[in-house]
């Protein structure tokens, strides 16, 4: 299992490099660490995978990822913020192939694509198959992403989600997945996936 994942991470790697050369252009990464609640960790690590690994293998059909948005920079270019977010995402994803991963984000006023559909790209270049993703495309703030993606996990008869975001926006982000299912009456669990 352990062989089959590396190479699955390799041929990620390779394809992720073959699409740069053949765009002309770099992939922003993330940076080394990243701060997990009590201290920091690599980003590949499997400290930070295992964090969320039980509450993600406990039902994977009910189980999701939330990978939340930011606004884009100029000429569509993802700032760092979102390249750690897809970055953290796409390796839970790949680690838990089986947990759907919904992507949060609407319209970008002046990209012809949403954040949702913008992250899709990314995480497809980070070795996410597209059929893992389900877009919530209609948000504009957190707790727009909050409202609306908590209504997606409620009809899709989800038990929980890992949310992840940045350090600096998780508090805030987890306030609002609370409020929203308890103003939607959904008994859903959150974890936190801190991407630094």
């Amino acid at each position: 299992m352990r062989l089959r994942t590396e190479l699955r991470l390799r041929s990620a790697a390779v394809l992720l490099a073959l699409t740069t050369a053949v765009a002309g252009g770099a992939v922003a990464t993330a940076p080394a660490h990243a701060d997990i609640n009590a201290g920091s960790v690599d980003i590949g690590s499997s400290d930070l995978l295992s964090a969320n690994s039980v509450f993600l293998w406990q039902s994977p059909p009910t189980r999701y990822i939330v990978v939340l948005g930011a606004k884009q920079g100029t000429l569509g270019q993802p700032p760092a913020v979102l390249q750690q977010r897809m970055t953290v995402g796409a390796q839970l994803a790949r680690t838990h192939p089986f947990n759907r991963v919904i992507v949060s984000g609407g319209d970008t006023w002046w990209l012809p694509v949403s954040e949702a559909q913008f992250m899709n790209i990314g995480l497809i270049h980070r070795g996410v198959p597209m059929w893992q993703m389900v877009n919530e495309s209609a948000s504009t703030s957190t707790v727009q992403n909050a409202e609306f993606t908590v209504r997606m996990l409620k009809s899709l008869g989800a038990t929980g989600a890992v949310i992840v975001t940045n350090n600096f926006h998780m508090p805030r982000a987890m306030k609002n997945f609370r409020d929203a299912a308890k103003a939607q009456h959904a008994n859903l669990l959150f974890q936190p996936a801190y991407a630094g």
